[in-house]
């Protein structure tokens, strides 16, 4: 299984309801600073259940960089990250409160550079490939994205794709380009104002059947704490709610919900049982404080859910 995607570190700060005015300041309760990226998250989530992915990313020859590779080496997923001597490391200001949505700030760093070439032609062989973090990596928007995808299809591998926001909201041009490329999406994972915004419509059950016929695969839409709604081939669709949890942290939920999803698929289980694995985790995940997310990762704490198979 190979993860393509950001590799950053992430600083969340809770509670902010508000940005203070111009010349003020204001105190929050709560930092966190950790791996974090769409990439690192959902490869820590796959340790986590006992999958050994191959995490493709980049970061800086400096101190954050060297941090997060110490990090990811206790997971064993540091041997496939480009270290990029002339950039420095990303980083997210993840901004959170109890009463609404999250918001972030970022800063690109090597992510913004980083194209085709840091990912290594073997690492496509895999029988699932996940590329995400697509708007936060300029350099392999349009068509290096549309080689890679195809390159992992050639070989085998059943395709998932997630792009996060786009900063710029999605205009025509956006989609005109994302439609060029979920023709070869098996899975795609976008969450509920992404799919809606790319669909052009303000209904989930509307975008998720537009994107489908635009992919001709699954389309999975994440809804936060109300779980996720898929749309498959033939006119399928599934649903399946979150468990009940008092969220302590929701940065990184969709990543954590793409890797149960993914183990689960590769478990051999199948539509119905792999998104309840996948909300599951999720749930699990921002359940626990920020600086506690992955401490306690362990193959056998949540392996047997998922099977041995998921590791291929």
């Amino acid at each position: 299984m190979t993860v393509i995607g950001c590799v950053q570190v992430d600083l969340v700060l809770t509670p902010v309801d508000a940005l203070p005015p111009a010349g003020a300041s204001a105190f929050v309760d709560e930092m966190s600073l950790r791996v974090g990226g769409a990439g690192a998250n959902t490869a820590l989530a796959l340790a986590e259940v006992g999958v050994a992915p191959r995490l493709v990313g980049a970061v800086g020859d400096d101190h954050f960089g060297r941090w997060i590779l110490d990090r990811l080496g206790e997971f064993d997923l540091a041997d496939d990250i480009y270290v990029d001597p002339a950039q420095p490391t990303g980083l997210t200001v993840a901004a959170e409160a109890p009463h609404r949505e999250r918001a972030f700030l970022t800063y690109l760093g090597v992510t913004g550079t980083a194209g085709e070439t840091i990912v290594p032609p073997e690492s496509l062989a895999a029988e699932h490939v996940l590329l995400c973090d697509y708007f936060c990596s300029p350099s392999l928007r349009g068509e290096p994205t549309r080689r890679l995808l195809a390159a992992a299809r050639e070989r085998g591998a059943r395709t998932y794709f997630d792009t996060a926001w786009d900063p710029e909201g999605f205009p025509q041009a956006a989609r005109a380009e994302l439609d060029s490329i979920l023709p070869l999406v098996d899975v795609f994972l976008p969450n509920e104002a992404e799919a809606c915004a790319l669909a052009g419509v303000d209904a989930v059950p509307r975008a998720g059947r537009a994107l489908q016929r635009r992919s001709g695969g699954w389309v999975v839409i994440k809804l936060g704490a109300e779980g996720c709604i898929a749309f498959g081939p033939g006119g399928g669709r599934l649903t399946s709610p979150a468990p009940v949890v008092e969220p302590r942290d929701t940065t990184g939920a969709g990543d954590a919900f793409n890797a149960g999803l993914l183990a689960a698929l590769a478990s051999g289980r199948d539509w119905s049982d792999a998104l309840a694995a996948a909300t599951g985790l999720a749930s699990s995940l921002v359940a626990r404080p920020s600086n506690h997310r992955h401490a306690a990762a362990s193959p056998a704490a949540l392996g047997a859910e998922f099977g041995k198979e998921a590791a291929e």
